[in-house]
């Protein structure tokens, strides 16, 4: 099978390289990237590869013919997600998209139904799902019997090291919209839905949320951050008079019960992993198979549900902490929430970044944010 990976950046490789691991297969690789070919090539030369692997500079070919891609899968930039799972869509070839399929209900619910249009599958990547640490987890709980509540803590450390590579973010994704994609159909499989925002507190310029929330009027906690101290990823949740905790920072994690902790995935070492299980479910729904109900965008669409009840709260406060903050010397809060109003516009950012402690009026913080697509998207004019 003809397999197309659009985007150039750690993730989209990672990605690629268990596309080739796969056992029994021996589909052909092609990443598509306009901005990163270059290293890409010699990255995909690698001998473990085997010729399967090639570059291209520009995107897919989706017409009928020999380059035609029988499944794409979208790992670009976030502003980029829809254009490129739209496209592909239309011409009726399978894609699954990287989280977070787009930053609004509306877009994501736009792509299910030209999948549906087109007789084609829409994939929405829910990796955390094909975890068998997290499916022993939702067992166990269910076992224990009814959830009372849950907190969890989600945060990654300023240099994080994943598949080998530091980890980076988009700036143009908030924190909310990126982390979001993997809690909430966490929560759904514990049975947590129809989530309600209670209060928002945001932290250090927007790098550390505190998210209350309510599921079938159950207290949920959330604790989100980048550049923290270090990576955490701990869930806990309250069953009558027990918890049942799962910690997964180094995984497989353990699963503990009030005190009795047990390795989360005896199978971590000897079976596939999440990602290439996820992989595999893909490509058989490419290819005719049965849809694995854990890829839909239906999960999708509940993420950015929540994403958006916090949107305008979030843009509201980070406005009115910048407005309080003009003209004070730049300290990492304030240059974190000004590359994220700056998106991909890097240059915007620096200006903002080396003008603000010069910074004191009101029009000149407005002329910065009329451009922001962060701002624009939360529905502010000023």
């Amino acid at each position: 099978m003809k397999i197309s990976v659009i985007g150039g950046g750690r993730w989209a490789r990672t990605i690629a390289a268990v596309l080739c691991a796969l056992p029994r297969r021996s589909d052909r690789i092609t990443i598509h990237s306009p901005s990163n070919a270059a290293g890409l090539q010699v990255w995909a030369a690698q001998p473990q590869f085997s010729d399967r692997m090639r570059v291209m500079d520009a995107w897919p070919a989706l017409e009928t013919g020999r380059d035609r891609p029988k499944a794409v899968i979208v790992a670009n930039r976030v502003d980029d997600h829809f254009q490129a799972a739209a496209v592909a869509l239309t011409k009726g070839i399978p894609v699954l998209v990287e989280k977070p399929v787009a930053l609004s209900r509306g877009r994501i619910k736009e792509l299910r139904r030209i999948a549906q249009a087109n007789g084609t599958v829409l994939a929405a990547s829910h990796v955390f799902l094909f975890a068998r640490y997290v499916e022993a987890y939702v067992a166990t709980v269910a076992e224990l019997g009814g959830v009372r509540g849950l907190r969890l803590v989600w945060t990654d450390g300023t240099s994080d090291v994943r598949h080998g590579e530091t980890k980076n973010y988009d700036p143009a994704a908030t924190l909310f919209d990126d982390v979001l994609p993997h809690i909430v159909p966490m929560l759904g499989e514990l049975q947590l839905r129809d989530l309600a925002l209670v209060s928002l507190d945001v932290q250090r310029g927007g790098a550390r949320l505190a998210i209350e929330a309510r599921a079938n009027g159950r207290p949920v906690s959330l604790l989100i951050a980048r550049n923290d101290e270090r990576r955490r990823r701990e869930i806990e949740v309250l069953i009558d008079d027990r918890v049942a905790t799962l910690d997964f920072a180094s995984e497989p994690g353990f699963i503990d019960v009030s005190g009795a902790s047990a390795n989360g995935d005896p199978l971590w070492d000897s079976s596939p992993r999440p990602l290439a299980t996820m992989l595999s479910a893909f490509i058989a729904a490419a290819e005719g198979g049965a849809f694995d109900p854990r890829l839909s965008p239906d999960r999708a669409i509940a993420s950015a549900g929540l994403a958006e009840m916090i949107r305008g709260q979030y843009v509201a406060h980070q406005v009115q902490w910048l407005t309080k903050r003009l003209g004070e010397p730049l300290d990492a809060a304030l240059h974190y929430a000004l590359t994220e109003f700056g998106g991909h516009e890097a240059g915007l950012t620096d200006a903002m970044s080396r003008a603000w402690p010069a910074t004191g009026s009101g029009a000149e913080l407005k002329k910065f944010l009329v451009r922001s697509r962060l701002y624009s998207d939360a529905g502010y004019t000023w």
